[in-house]
């Protein structure tokens, strides 16, 4: 009886070890700047993520940047792979639906494409989660190519996140440069 308590205790803790530690459910919302080929802009984005299971999340969200007058908005929809690779770190892939739109007082246009990204999620100590990306997306009139990503959350609690990020990406000829600062609810 005590070797079947025992190899139920150490078959449980070895498949807990292979699932991570990485929340995926959550919503954020940021404060940004970002620069258009020497173009300031700022403004806000909300964006969240839901866990399937084990393997599949779906993500969304929203960013809407201005200056002068000029709107620079992108709205995403898409799901990703997760791959653990440790109990601390994850490696996802994603596809996504995107569009992009630009407004102006003299009128304004948006194309619809998509975003492919892999990369990986870690925890680096209990409270300080890094990740990192590199995408390439196509979105028509708005042109594609290759960009990257690298963020940082603060887990102040279960719940509540401090989070930053950098964004880059090289469309055709446009290349755009963006930061952020923001707070997530996880759940």
């Amino acid at each position: 009886m005590k070797r079947t308590v025992l190899a139920i205790v150490l078959s449980a803790a070895a498949l807990s070890a292979q699932a991570s530690d990485i929340n995926y459910n959550y919503v954020q919302g940021t404060y940004g700047e970002v620069d258009l080929d020497g173009a300031d802009l700022d403004g806000f984005g909300i964006d969240g993520s839901i866990k399937f299971n084990d393997s599949f999340y779906g993500i969304a969200g929203y960013e809407k940047y201005d200056s002068n007058g000029v709107e620079l908005s992108e709205t995403t929809a898409g799901a990703g792979f997760i791959k653990s690779v440790n109990d601390k770190t994850d490696w996802v892939s994603e596809l996504s639906f995107v569009r992009n739109k630009v407004d102006s007082g003299l009128g304004g246009f948006s194309d619809n494409g998509y975003r492919v990204a892999t990369g990986l999620r870690g925890m680096v100590s209990d409270k300080f989660e890094l990740n990192g990306k590199v995408n390439y997306t196509d979105v028509g009139d708005f042109g594609n190519g290759f960009g990257a990503s690298v963020g940082a959350v603060y887990h102040v609690n279960d719940t509540f996140g401090i989070t930053a990020g950098y964004d880059y990406a090289d469309r055709d000829n446009s290349d755009l440069n963006g930061w952020n600062v923001g707070a997530r609810i996880s759940f």
